[in-house]
């Protein structure tokens, strides 16, 4: 892989394979081939299918997880953050719809890896929620069930936009994701506004 690219694109590949027919669903051969490089090659800077695979996940993931939390660092009120935070997911997601389809489904295998006291998307929304209670701008909520109604609607949007159900840009449709998880949490806490 000493090609100049030659990394990005076993990566490109592997994202695509993964994202089309699952992790089991595809060999190193194929990863090598699509991306034009010797088996070898690859095996060279990464071990094993799995070992690339996190490798996939980690970077984006954790990535992901520092994007939420400079818009955290950004954004003063619970509303405007949530607001924003929807925003960026749906805009990940239209930009690279393969790369998000290969988080959800390798997240079942790969989450446990990441450590406990990493900044990730999950930890940073928990945050979201918990800065709002204490700033009361939402009714006591726990932190763990708001960030569950946040990412079930924006993700579960994402499952129906990948098999089909929903057509067109997700960042189109933002806002009022934005507004029905803002009002899912709000419901958590028995506040009605």
């Amino acid at each position: 892989m000493r090609t100049t690219g030659a990394r990005a694109k076993v990566e490109r590949a592997a994202l695509e394979l993964f994202a089309a027919r699952g992790f089991d669903g595809v060999s190193i051969a194929e990863i090598a081939g699509t991306a034009g490089v010797a088996q070898g090659a690859l095996y060279r800077h990464y071990p094993s299918k799995q070992d690339l695979a996190w490798a996939l996940f980690s970077e984006a993931y954790r990535r992901t997880g520092a994007e939420l939390d400079a818009i955290r660092a950004s954004e003063a009120r619970f509303d405007t953050r949530v607001a924003a935070m929807v925003a960026h997911v749906c805009a990940l997601y239209d930009a690279d719809p393969a790369l998000f389809r290969f988080m959800l489904l390798a997240q079942h295998d790969l989450l446990p890896r990441i450590g406990a006291k990493e900044r990730t998307p999950v930890t940073v929304i928990e945050d979201v929620v918990r800065d709002a209670v204490a700033a009361r701008e939402i009714a006591p909520v726990d932190p763990s069930s708001g960030t569950a109604a946040i990412l079930g609607v924006v993700l579960q949007t994402s499952v129906f936009h990948i098999y089909g159900r929903l057509r067109g840009s997700l960042s189109t449709g933002a806002p009022g994701l934005a507004a029905a998880a803002i009002a899912a949490v709000r419901a958590l806490g028995g506040d009605a506004a």
